[in-house]
């Protein structure tokens, strides 16, 4: 565990290699790398691991398909005013963070980025430091800033968040940076950009957005790659997003257990509601690269069951999909979840050059787009399923920018 108040200052840029600042030259550089490059101290302990982002009741269901060399536990937080849990008794030995998602409590101003506690008298509150230094000293890898939710457009309090963590100088901390993905997009992507570029720390990068982000523009995806690949990045509270961009230049990643946790919404938090009456969870089916609802998969295979998907991850030793009907099948869900998306990340971070795992990932988008098709045939389906949008660019987008 790194010591409380760690100070010594972390370069944003690579310290090894060619720092290129010009883009196309940063991309050549980058694609002949055998892995991102490595944030300095506590944080680089995180580095080609792709975590699993949970909360804390689903731990128990995520540890068994947990793979120690390549991952990791990020645990959302216990919300303002609760004492941050310790990590002794998770019977885990791997890197683990805790994310106060001080973004669905608070919305960032330039005055007041942060979401701190107020429990001390007048002039004696904690700090944004003391704060920081309490997650490490309850056992955590490193520590996440409580950052309010930065709303569409607000570059004055990313930059105010900024420049506080700047002026901390730490190796041991993750800049939390909850972005209303406006501020990936065209008007203010490049001042983004900048501000991270500055910020002197990794940045755990959160979509905001009521819906999936990634279908704002179709600016989004090239815009993430570009970021992904000049900036010290982990995409946290994600979906496959997250190994998009690991595929193109983040040192790390993770991916959420739920659709709640797989991306935020603007403060206050007010998700789109769905139909309550459907109880089956949410299923991951591998080989289309997304998530079903149980129920669903179950319906469309009703007509042919021996042709239903299956899957051969450790949870699912080759069944069918279709048995996750009740909300009790939950836990059984996030673990085949966890096991199956493993496999793929491991693939991913096992390739010789970062330009290797970014054609890795751009054939296993193009399988998945394929199976689409594939299976609605073997179901005898009149027409193919629809795949999700971020999958289509994933898979139609040049593997790597420069081609």
């Amino acid at each position: 565990m790194t010591e409380p108040g760690d100070k010594v200052v972390a370069s944003a840029a690579p310290t090894h290699g060619n720092p290129a600042s010009d883009l196309a030259e940063r991309w050549q550089w980058l694609g002949h790398q055998p892995h991102p490059p490595v944030p300095a101290g506590a944080v680089g302990t995180l580095a080609n691991r792709v975590l699993v982002y949970t909360r804390r009741t689903h731990i128990p269901t995520v540890l068994p398909a947990l793979a120690t060399a390549r991952s990791g536990l990020m645990i959302t937080g216990p919300g303002p005013g609760k004492p941050i849990p310790q990590v002794t008794g998770l019977d885990y030995d791997g890197p683990i963070a805790i994310d106060p998602d001080a973004y669905g409590h608070h919305q960032a101003t330039p005055d007041k980025p942060f979401l701190l506690p107020d429990d001390g008298l007048a002039g004696t509150n904690p700090t944004l430091d003391q704060v920081l230094d309490a997650q490490l000293r309850a056992g955590y890898t490193v520590a996440c800033t409580p950052t309010g939710y930065i709303g569409a457009g607000d570059i004055a309090s990313l930059a105010a968040a900024a420049q506080q963590v700047k002026a901390l100088g730490r190796t041991d901390t993750l800049f939390v940076a909850p972005l209303d993905i406006s501020l990936i997009d065209r008007a203010f992507f490049t001042q983004t950009q900048a501000i991270l570029h500055d910020v002197g720390c990794p940045i755990a990068l959160v979509l905001g957005k009521q819906g999936d982000p990634l279908t704002q523009s179709v600016r989004i995806i090239p815009n993430l790659r570009t970021l992904a690949a000049t900036v010290p990045l982990m995409p946290i509270c994600t979906d496959f997003n997250g190994l998009d961009l690991v595929a193109h230049g983040a040192f790390a990643a993770a991916i959420g257990t739920g659709g709640s946790i797989r991306h935020t919404v603007p403060y206050p938090r007010e998700p789109l509601s769905f139909n309550g009456r459907d109880k089956s969870p949410s299923v991951l089916v591998p080989d289309l690269m997304c998530w079903w609802k149980g129920s669903k998969i179950n319906e469309l295979s009703g007509a042919a069951p021996s042709r239903a998907p299956r899957c051969r991850c450790g949870t699912c030793g080759d069944q069918a999909l279709t048995r996750f009907l009740q909300k009790e099948d939950q836990p059984e869900a996030i673990a085949h979840a966890v096991a199956a998306w493993t496999v793929i990340a491991e693939g991913l971070l096992d390739q010789p050059t970062v330009r290797e795992r970014a054609a890795y990932w751009r054939n296993i988008c193009v399988g998945a787009l394929n199976e689409h098709e594939m299976l609605a045939k073997r179901l005898r389906r009149p027409d193919a399923f629809e795949p999700q949008a971020p999958l289509k660019r994933w898979a139609t987008l040049p593997a790597w920018p420069a081609e």
